[in-house]
């Protein structure tokens, strides 16, 4: 049975939190040596003016705050408390009390100052509970994939691999993924698009088809586990992947940014690629020349192309969802023509553990 998880409240004021507050990473003023920080799963500051003025108006009404709830770990033996839910809270306190709201009087500063706040913190979380507490605490916000798998990253060796793809200068594959979509390089945005991206793609590569997804829900299993993944698995099959593209773009170049960048997309074309080599391993070759040459008559503005990747419906990577992206494009390339409905509705991938259940919407461009 895992140690319970303990919490204290502790009845402090707006200034004295502000005292320990840390600020955010990467903004003037941040201090490392403070003990609160904003959590690394806490979303980007989002608040308006209207909601940092409304807040400073409670203060000085003296309405009730709610608290700021952190996690607490031991890092050089020094405890570091961080914010799970509250991180616009404590980041407006800042910008209240250094006078970026607006200049407050001195009878206005006393108040705000003399605040009551609960700091709620939260001691022997295990990183899946971070993760489990972090969305409910977060329920009335969107917290994304690509979030929960940036909050894994210290105890995750499939979410550090993923990373290494993205950012990692010296990994075999950096120049390549640069020069096909775009330098991923500390390039993510607030949501972690890009690693839930990276995710999929590591992930199918190292655990097969059912894995090509940014579903955290499907990947939990592998983010949770402590194997190391071979990078010579993911390194050689991504090549393949890429070398789709290099032989697309031996026929029709690829310059433009918007159009590269798109190329990036587990739910548009990658994924359909990257499920196709892995489930025709005898022919390769083959495999890559067709997408090369469907990825050039898409390039050309063939008509039909676009839409012969296009399948109705929600936007649910799943195996039986690529290959019948992948069937779309045999056709298209074949004969021309665009599959019927009756022919792409019996397409289904033959392995049991393929489901349309429970799976998450991706982006195609």
């Amino acid at each position: 049975m895992a140690a319970p998880v303990r919490t204290e409240n502790i009845q402090t004021t707006i200034a004295a939190l502000n005292n320990e507050f840390a600020g955010r990473r990467g903004s003037d003023g941040y201090d490392e040596s403070k003990t609160i920080h904003i959590h690394r799963r806490n979303r980007a500051f989002v608040w308006d003016i209207n909601m940092q003025k409304a807040c400073l108006d409670s203060m000085l009404k003296g309405y009730y705050i709610p608290p700021i709830i952190c996690s607490s770990r031991i890092i050089n033996s020094v405890e570091r408390r961080e914010v799970m839910e509250g991180g616009n809270r404590i980041t407006t306190f800042r910008r209240i009390l250094t006078n970026q709201i607006r200049i407050l009087t001195d009878e206005e500063r006393n108040i705000v100052s003399a605040h009551p706040i609960t700091l709620v913190v939260m001691r022997g979380l295990s990183n899946a509970q971070q993760r489990e507490m972090f969305r409910r605490l977060n329920k009335s916000v969107k917290v994304t994939h690509g979030q929960l798998y940036s909050m894994s990253e210290d105890d995750s060796p499939l979410v550090r691999e993923a990373l290494a793809l993205l950012n990692d200068p010296n990994h075999p594959l950096r120049a390549r993924i640069t020069t096909t979509f775009f330098d991923t390089v500390d390039k993510d945005n607030d949501g972690k698009k890009n690693l839930e991206n990276a995710i999929a793609l590591v992930s199918g590569c190292l655990h097969g088809v059912c894995h090509i997804t940014s579903s955290f829900d499907r990947q939990e299993e592998y983010v949770n586990s402590q194997e190391i993944p071979d990078r010579t698995v993911v390194v050689t099959t991504l090549g393949l992947v890429l070398d789709v593209f290099r032989l697309a773009d031996e026929q029709v170049p690829l310059t433009d940014g918007r159009r590269l960048r798109g190329q990036w997309s587990v739910g548009k074309y990658l994924g359909a690629i990257l499920y196709d080599i892995l489930t025709n391993n005898a022919d390769v070759r083959a495999v890559q020349q067709k997408w090369a040459n469907y990825l050039a008559r898409v390039r050309r503005d063939i008509a039909g192309a676009e839409e012969a990747i296009d399948i109705s419906g929600a936007h649910n990577t799943t195996a039986d969802r690529l290959k019948r992206k992948s069937f779309k494009v045999d056709i298209f390339m074949r004969e021309n023509r665009l599959a019927t409905k009756e022919e792409i509705a019996a397409v289904k991938h033959n392995e049991d553990e393929a489901s349309d259940e429970g799976d998450v919407e991706e982006d195609e461009a």
